[in-house]
């Protein structure tokens, strides 16, 4: 399995600890909306799509099983993030290269190029 295509959105100053919101194309067959990118007490925290359970409990719906695809997640949305900030884009818009890996886990920001993007300054 692989990521076909990750979207970044910046969300603006809202007060909150919401910093933004992804998409997750898997194998250009299954998407994931709705994955919260919030700024935790230590560092950047990925929250995955939930619903709240009559009990008012939040319950994913949808999350990584192994670890290793966690991080390999996290570090792909954050090194966007980053590159969000640092060159004041709002959408970022990633797909992979020609040749990258062959596997989720084994994927990095440096396997995708960015294919579009809009400056929120403009």
């Amino acid at each position: 399995m692989l990521l076909t295509h990750v979207k970044i959105r910046a969300v603006e100053n809202t007060g909150t600890k919401m910093l933004g919101f992804v998409s997750l194309t898997l194998d250009d067959m299954i998407v994931v909306h709705d994955i919260k990118i919030l700024n935790g007490q230590d560092a950047l925290f990925l929250a995955m799509p939930s619903r709240m359970k009559k009990s008012g409990e939040f319950s994913d719906i949808v999350h990584p099983i192994r670890k290793e695809v966690r991080k390999a997640l996290e570090d792909i949305v954050f090194t966007g993030y980053d590159y969000m900030k640092q060159n004041n884009v709002a959408i970022l818009d990633l797909y992979p290269k020609e040749g990258a890996k062959d596997s989720l886990p084994d994927q990095t920001f440096e396997d995708f190029e960015i294919s579009e993007f809009d400056k929120s300054a403009e």
